[in-house]
């Protein structure tokens, strides 16, 4: 049988054939391929942040049964200092706000609100017009001075003439627009209905600014606008507090939070509700606070909580 030459040529012809049709499937299958790697990941990161947030939430809820817990004495900086603790693979950051050492939007003199707004960094003239604009926000209108008050450049478009409901309303003023949420919930409360401030309970950014000291400076007597206590008083123990934790994945990005302002129930005697939840911190606030102590997870949510954190890592 002799050789011809067309089946060489048909075979060669029938192989780039396979070999171009073999590209074009490539072309078609690894982009989709790659596509649908990247959405599992992207799921196991978004379910692995629900967990953490999960976790998170039944935390706080834990710390804020203990506070109102009349036999469970806690013995956390209640100041928002912020205590850490690892289990695991997974490390969880607690700060509590006991809400006596924050200025009440509604109660507080000028000369308080002053020193609140200037611990958001405002220079002394200007944090005591803005003080001025908040109080003319909350106050009933005054009929006889709206007609010669001109309205704040500091202030709202518009005066409420009413108390405040929320810290956020801050944000309608010009002036405190552009102060992160989170700031202004570190320095101001609605929920305390109290004219004081108890320095001994205050974030020592806000403690700065009332005492005129040092972060850590300490004065003898007390001044305009605190309540009974200094710091490293005796801790009565709040009606209010803000509780947040945040839970995370060692060496990774993925974070779960969960923030409450909680306060004491009317109806139970160790019970508590939910008044408002915290907004959620920044992405560059999540990262792990370099100066938090690190200290074990029974002394911030307890023993048996502790383990079971232990079994779930």
């Amino acid at each position: 049988m002799g050789f011809d030459p067309a089946d060489d040529g048909n075979d060669g012809f029938g192989l780039v054939a396979v070999l171009v049709f073999m590209l074009i499937v490539s072309a078609v299958v690894v982009p989709f391929a790659l596509t649908a790697r990247t959405r599992l990941m992207i799921a196991g990161n978004e379910m692995e942040h629900e967990r953490l947030s999960m976790v998170a939430d039944g935390l706080v809820n834990v710390v804020a049964s203990e506070l109102f817990d009349d036999q469970a004495a806690t013995k956390l900086p209640q100041n928002a200092e912020p205590a850490r603790c690892h289990s695991g693979q997974f490390s969880y950051e607690l700060t509590i706000q006991d809400h006596s050492g924050l200025i009440d939007l509604n109660a507080a003199s000028d000369q308080l609100l002053t020193q609140g707004v200037a611990s958001l960094g405002f220079a002394p003239q200007t944090a005591g017009e803005i003080a001025k604009a908040i109080v003319t926000f909350r106050g009933p209108p005054n009929a006889f001075a709206a007609g010669v008050q001109p309205q704040s450049s500091l202030g709202p478009r518009q005066n409420k003439f009413a108390a405040f409901e929320s810290v956020s309303e801050l944000q309608e003023f010009s002036a405190l627009a552009a102060i992160p949420l989170r700031d202004l919930y570190g320095a101001f409360t609605v929920d305390l209905k109290q004219g004081s401030i108890a320095l001994a309970k205050a974030p020592r950014r806000l403690r700065t600014i009332v005492t005129g000291t040092s972060p850590d400076g300490q004065q003898d007597g007390q001044q305009e606008g605190q309540q009974e206590g200094q710091p490293g008083g005796e801790d009565n123990g709040g009606t209010v507090y803000t509780v947040e934790v945040t839970a995370r994945r060692d060496g990774s990005g993925i974070v779960g939070q969960a923030g409450l302002v909680v306060e004491k129930s009317p109806l139970m005697a160790t019970g508590f509700r939910r008044v408002s939840s915290m907004p959620a911190a920044e992405i560059g606030a999540a990262e792990p606070t370099a100066s938090a102590p690190t200290t074990a997870c029974d002394r911030l949510f307890g023993g048996a909580v502790a383990q079971l954190l232990g079994q779930w890592s």
